[in-house]
């Protein structure tokens, strides 16, 4: 039977490419399961503001009348204006262990993006940075989380058989806490607030929280800047993100550093894993599912890291440091007993020097595939 591949154009066709990736792993016991809506929100065109830079295009491949894969491309501006290719992006690449459907599927997006003028296409990615990203390579028994891609170990096989190629690593770490943050990092911390005259700072709401929301993201857009496949967050971005997602943080899981002068230096945000929550919930928040998304957020034994920023002039002083400790403590009342560190670029030692101090596993591998066209 031969395949067929229709663009997304309704929104029944945006529904069927979201439900067909929480189907394709229904069974899977590793797979976290996204929340529809969200999914659908951050598809659609005046809903997130990413697609006011990207231009995209959907499209699903068809066996038997059935859904059986998925591709999106992706073209951003910001990424085309500060590379020297002409590149864009594939992402919420899907599809059954056929090879006829993934090949069927990239081929289409590729023609696509070769009419606009594209020679190098990349992924996975999704509009941002802040979107899950890297294909998983390592790691196919350990459980997904809100912030990364699940797939089946066959995907590697069909990117190799496409003609793709490794353009970069992404590594994760699953760390498990203890009684109290080890001496060493104790240390670091204290020495770091004394040397640099920096301190924590104590959010007493999220309401004070969202008011550094701006500084938030200008440290992230400073710090992320030179980092793989990062482009620059707009301001219709930050509140985009800010406003969606600061329902998921707990102020005391958010560790915030200031320096002398009450400038913000050092930011980095954590979460209750929803990893059990999303798994209940099957993508649905009914009837029951934002009872699980909030039994999560309150009662919980992992932690999730989403990212971590330092002010380049307090870069190699200790800063990251004052704030793991931070976390740590924190984690510790809140009854934690493990960490995943999420995605980190294979080559970014800096923050993976930080994980010699504690009792980590690097136990997860992600890959960006690349190929000219």
């Amino acid at each position: 039977m031969s395949i067929s591949v229709k663009v997304v154009e309704t929104k029944s066709g945006l529904k069927a490419f979201v439900r067909f990736y929480n189907q394709l792993y229904a069974k899977n016991k590793c797979f976290a399961p996204p929340l529809e809506f969200d999914e659908l929100s951050t598809l659609t065109k005046g809903k997130n503001p990413a697609h006011t830079i990207c231009e995209t295009k959907y499209w699903l491949a068809y066996k038997d009348n059935q859904v059986v894969g998925r591709i999106a491309a992706i073209i951003n501006a910001e990424e085309l204006k500060n590379s020297n290719k002409k590149i864009a992006r594939f992402g919420f690449f899907d599809f059954i262990d056929d090879f006829a459907v993934s090949e069927t599927l990239m081929q289409t997006a590729i023609n696509w993006l070769k009419e606009k003028g594209i020679n190098t296409i990349h992924g996975p990615f999704g509009f941002t940075d802040l979107d899950r990203q890297g294909m998983l390579i390592e790691g196919f028994d350990r459980e997904s989380t809100m912030a990364t891609i699940y797939n089946h170990e066959y995907y590697i096989s069909h990117l190799e058989k496409l003609g793709f190629e490794k353009s970069t690593d992404w590594i994760e770490y699953a760390i498990t806490l203890n009684d109290e943050p080890p001496l060493k990092i104790q240390k670091i911390s204290q020495f770091a607030q004394k040397r640099y005259q920096v301190r924590p700072l104590k959010v007493e709401s999220k309401k004070e929280l969202k008011k550094y929301i701006p500084d938030i993201f200008k440290l992230i857009n400073d710090g992320y800047k030179d980092l793989y496949g990062y482009t620059n967050l707009s301001k219709k971005q930050v509140e985009y993100y800010g406003k969606n997602y600061i329902g998921f943080v707990k102020k005391e899981l958010v560790s915030l550093i200031l320096d002398k002068n009450d400038k913000l230096i050092g930011i980095s945000i954590t979460m209750p894993s929803f990893t059990k929550a999303l798994q209940k919930a099957k993508g649905k928040l009914l009837p029951f599912g934002w009872y699980y998304m909030l039994q999560a957020l309150n009662k919980n034994d992992t932690l999730d890291m989403y990212m971590i920023a330092v002010d380049k002039e307090y870069q190699d002083k200790g800063i990251a440091v004052v704030m793991l400790e931070e976390l740590y403590r924190s984690a510790i009342k809140f009854g934690i007993k493990k960490v995943e560190t999420n995605i980190e670029l294979e080559d970014n030692h800096k923050v993976q020097s930080l994980w010699k101090y504690f009792d980590s596993e690097q136990h997860k591998r992600r890959r960006c595939y690349i190929k000219n066209i």
